[in-house]
């Protein structure tokens, strides 16, 4: 299969070849368990969360201090470079000629075809040869400034993804710990997670929201400059030049810049030659799946749900039952029309099912169209990146991103309310179930004491359709609003938009905690 994307997501590519290979070695190594023994692999023998390992910040505090000392050059030289002026001999119109000598002369004479016509013993031509000379970008120097701007761009884009999951990461767990929303085994979870990832996160934080914003000013001083002749004109150039002194590179105070910081990069092995071989997108593609099997394993588990002591778990042929109370719950693996998925099947008064189609690559658009039409009640579209958020049937779930088996347990909830007809128990900490009555007739609530969980039975009246969404009871808001963060920022505005609930609630849900209505997509004050 023939692929064509840019620079950037093959450099995704290439790094998630590398965060999902301890995956496919797990799976090599332990293709059948036990919960009992997969439970104990998750502490020993399996990473379902990971940030960079060698995240050294004073390295990147002293690389960062390189780069924005060199960045006035970069300015300049953008704005201002050192050109050559290339001289091509060209048959043009008479209108646009702009120098003659002598060759100009000579040639006309002997070309009789370029004649308009003689008239008193003069020519009068059509066209002459004349000298047209073109701005040349292509020198040795202008060659080295892109590639120097290309590691630039691929240094921080990298280390700004592992600084953001670090940052996220260590506020996801001061937030957390002080809450009593949670879910009892979520702490549990956590520190199977963080098992072997022990850092001290008070002295690297503050250091980390430096460096970040440091990286974002870089970026951002850089990025619209790549329209400029001297980086456009240059895009087929040789990444892989050697790096000499010039003259040029010698004399000139801002190539000279470039030069030495060329030289760091160079001397730090910060440049790197990233490729990524689509052969290799089959095996990426299915160790991804494997990470996703594996995740809602640990999701399921992490739920209250048990699995019998008898069952053995085959990631190659998934298919496994699960139990809590009155819900049953079965991951199976499944096929249809050479798209494979994950089917989560839950049922207790009636049935409700899930497809999540992990995919490394593809659309999700072309994925559900090929796979057709199936008997499920949703189907989600998993993905390693970071995704728009107004694509509400896609969901991140990534290695990097330690609320990624939480995002797993809010579909699981959202599937448990909608299997359950009765409101009982309470599918997050099974307790009772009490009805609550607000006085609108099109609403009936019930109330979990216990954990403060509310589940809510609604009408939309747009389209009459019922629908359930959840709240906490008493739940205090944290105030977030999209104005406060700056465009590098939204990425945190998001995450901790869609946490506000501690991923509790099963629809969309505004900065002041209201209810986007999953069937109209409005919100019904």
């Amino acid at each position: 299969m023939e692929v064509k994307i840019d620079q950037y997501k093959i450099e995704e590519l290439y790094d998630l070849n590398l965060d999902y290979q301890n995956i496919k070695a797990f799976v090599q190594k332990h293709n059948k368990m036990s919960y009992v023994e997969f439970d104990y692999y998750t502490v020993n023998d399996l990473t379902l969360f990971m940030v960079e390992p060698d995240l050294n910040l004073e390295a990147i505090e002293i690389t960062i201090n390189q780069i924005l000392k060199t960045m006035p050059a970069i300015k300049k030289i953008f704005s201002k470079p050192v050109l050559h002026l290339k001289e091509n001999n060209e048959i043009l119109p008479v209108e646009s000629v702009r120098v003659i000598n002598n060759n100009t002369i000579q040639h006309i004479s002997s070309h009789s075809e370029l004649w308009n016509n003689i008239e008193n013993g003069e020519i009068r031509p059509l066209k002459l040869l004349t000298k047209v000379y073109q701005d040349n970008y292509g020198i040795y120097e202008n060659i080295v400034f892109c590639n120097l701007i290309d590691n630039i761009l691929s240094y921080t884009r990298r280390v700004m993804r592992y600084i953001k999951n670090l940052i996220y990461s260590n506020q996801s767990i001061d937030i957390n710990l002080l809450e009593r929303v949670n879910h009892l085994n979520y702490f549990l979870a956590l520190g199977k997670l963080h098992t072997g990832y022990v850092r001290n996160f008070d002295n690297l934080y503050y250091a980390s929201k430096i460096c970040l914003s440091n990286l974002n000013f870089i970026s951002n001083a850089i990025l619209p400059r790549l329209k400029n002749p001297v980086y456009k004109k240059n895009k087929l150039r040789n990444k892989n030049l050697n790096l000499h002194k010039t003259n040029i590179l010698k004399m000139h105070k801002d190539y000279n810049r470039i030069y030495k910081l060329s030289k760091f990069f160079e001397k730090n092995n910060f440049k790197r030659d990233v490729s990524f071989d689509f052969k290799n997108l089959d095996i990426l593609q299915k160790n991804y799946f494997y990470f996703i099997e594996i995740l809602c394993i640990f999701a399921i588990g992490h739920f209250n749900f048990f699995m019998e002591e008898k069952q053995i778990i085959d990631l190659k042929k998934l298919n496994n039952s699960f139990k809590f109370k009155n819900w049953n719950l079965t991951l199976s693996y499944q096929t249809k029309n050479e798209i494979k998925y994950i089917l989560l099947r839950l049922e207790k008064d009636q049935i409700y099912s899930i497809a999540f189609l992990p995919s490394i690559l593809h659309d999700s658009s072309i994925l559900t169209e090929k796979l057709g039409d199936i008997s499920v009640n949703e189907i989600i579209f998993c993905s390693p990146y970071e995704l728009d958020k107004s694509q509400s049937k896609e969901i991140y779930l990534s290695i990097e991103n330690v609320e990624s088996f939480r995002r797993v347990q809010q579909m699981i909830l959202k599937a448990m309310i909608y299997a359950d007809n009765k409101r009982k128990e309470c599918p997050f900490c099974n307790q009772k179930l009490i009805p609550f009555s607000n006085g609108n007739e099109n609403e009936h609530i019930f109330v979990c004491d216990t954990c403060r969980t509310q589940i809510i039975d609604a009408v939309c009246p747009e389209t009459n359709q019922s629908f359930s969404y959840t709240k906490i009871l008493n739940l205090q808001q944290k105030g977030i609003q999209k104005h406060q963060f700056s465009n590098e920022d939204k990425w945190l505005y998001y995450r901790q938009l869609e946490s506000q609930m501690y991923f509790r609630n099963i629809t969309n849900i505004t900065e002041d905690l209201k209810i986007i209505c999953p069937i109209c997509h409005k919100i019904h004050v």
